[in-house]
């Protein structure tokens, strides 16, 4: 018998003789109270618990058997594995490992600067590199999941039709496990795939349209239409103009910008960045209702028209040939690491989401009925209400995400396998390849590694909480 099944076997004996001994001693049952007898033995434990204990140690021996399962699975591992990182040898037991002292941690600090991996040793290269695309990957996707999960909580939360199911939907990806969700982008990223496949047909008739007579026309036409129902549904607001619109109208202008390219004449760049910067203005102004919000509608309205009729369609619709993208293993061109971050927050974001919606909807509606009758602008109650008392799950939301971002493996493991390179190569694979990959694993600098990145998690996520602990006193 197995020492696990030696464990079980003496609980049952225990649970059900003695415990059959113990009640037989203290109560009599009839031939008619047999059903109450087994009853009874179900809940020894309890009774067991409050004759030792008393009635105030039941809740602490009901969380005990939990607390020994938690520290022998999560406290000892914790332990060992700081014991393993000041030990050497190739042997998976401990007591066929020597001690080393600091050997290991040495071997990831022998640089001239940890800043600069590659005038680190090899195994202070593999882990700098993973440990600073970490931090890099943990720097744009932890914000960028922590908006938009708020956004979908603050979508979802509203009184809308197919409520549930589209807190469902949005769930949906969290149910899956990341094997599946990484081959489901990998079918959709590779070579060969869905994305590249419908951009290859978009383009192709979008080229065929570019040759049919008047399709400049046609186009400027068309996008002065569009452009001139938001601009309406912009300005038509009961309270002054609608943000929702505005934000809609500022996506639009930032294209349109971007496809007009007016710094061009002066021999300038930028169009990106100055597209976004009008579309972010304008959706500012209208948002925080500012006096001026109609005006700057009317006069980013004007410009469109102004843009419009300075594009060169020929140049813009010129599509050529599309060639397909190895999203996934491109070197140099940011892909990947986008695609990581993109495919980690569609498949994380639905649990945040969740723990949002809980905060929102702990938030008194009598709140917002009284900014309603003064007449508040539903920016300003975002800000002034609903951010303020959900920022304690926002917090935690916060931490959670940063964790999981240190902790992110199996999604880059199996879409990019850490390349092209070491462009997504991140410190748990390091972690993982020193301890399991290698021909000649080397378990004790596995372990000083993750030893080092649980420090680095613990020191953001104290700062974290300290940050928002002193706003919260402010």
């Amino acid at each position: 018998m197995t020492p696990a099944g030696f464990v079980v076997a003496f609980a049952a004996l225990f649970w059900g003789l003695g415990g059959a001994i113990w009640l037989l001693k203290r109560r009599s049952y009839t031939l008619r109270q047999v059903p109450q007898f087994f009853m009874d033995l179900l809940g020894f434990p309890v009774e067991l618990a409050q004759s030792v204990w008393g009635r105030g140690g039941v809740p602490y021996a009901l969380l005990l058997p939990n607390m020994l399962i938690f520290g022998f699975f999560t406290f000892l591992p914790v332990i060992l594995n700081f014991y393993v990182s000041f030990t050497g040898g190739a042997s998976i037991s401990l007591f066929d490992r020597p001690w080393v002292g600091w050997e290991k941690y040495g071997e990831i600090f022998n640089c001239e600067s940890i800043f600069t991996p590659k005038t680190c040793t090899n195994p202070g290269y593999n882990f700098w590199t993973g440990m600073f695309n970490t931090l890099w990957f943990a720097a744009i996707q932890v914000p960028i999941l922590c908006v938009v999960a708020l956004i979908t909580a603050l979508v979802v939360n509203q009184n809308i039709k197919g409520r549930g199911f589209w807190r469902a939907m949005f769930f949906y990806p969290v149910m899956l496990s990341p094997v599946v969700i990484a081959n489901i982008w990998n079918w959709v990223l590779h070579r060969k795939g869905a994305l590249n496949a419908s951009i290859g047909e978009a383009r192709e008739a979008m080229t065929g349209l570019a040759g049919l007579s008047g399709f400049d026309m046609v186009a400027t036409v068309l996008f002065a239409v569009i452009l001139l129902i938001v601009s309406e549904r912009t300005l038509r607001g009961n309270d002054g103009p609608s943000a929702s619109w505005a934000g809609v109208f500022g996506a639009l202008l930032a294209l349109l910008v971007y496809w007009a390219q007016p710094l061009s004449l002066i021999g300038m760049g930028g169009f990106g960045w100055l597209g976004l910067a009008l579309g972010a203005g304008l959706y500012w102004v209208v948002s925080s209702g500012q006096s001026a919000a109609r005006l700057v509608v009317i006069g980013a309205g004007i410009l469109c028209v102004a843009l419009l009729l300075a594009i060169q369609f020929d140049s813009v619709f010129s599509f050529g040939r599309y060639r397909p993208i190895n999203w996934l293993v491109t070197p140099n061109t940011g892909w990947p690491f986008f695609w990581l971050v993109f495919v980690f927050c569609w498949s994380h974001m639905g649990f945040y989401m969740l723990i949002l919606l809980a905060g929102l909807q702990a938030i008194p509606r009598d709140l917002y009925e009284a900014a309603k009758m003064d007449a508040t602008k539903p920016f300003r109650a975002f800000y002034r209400i609903t951010l303020p008392l959900v920022m304690p799950t926002l917090t935690v939301v916060l931490v959670l995400s940063l964790i999981r971002s240190f902790q992110i493996f199996d999604e880059v493991y199996l879409l990019t396998g850490g390349g092209p390179g070491r462009e997504t190569f991140m410190v748990v694979q390091n972690i993982y390849e020193v301890a399991f990959s290698n021909d000649h694993p080397d378990y004790g600098q596995a372990a000083a590694g993750s030893i080092l990145m649980a420090v680095v998690i613990a020191v953001f996520t104290f700062f974290q909480l300290w940050i928002t602990r002193r706003q919260s006193d402010l």
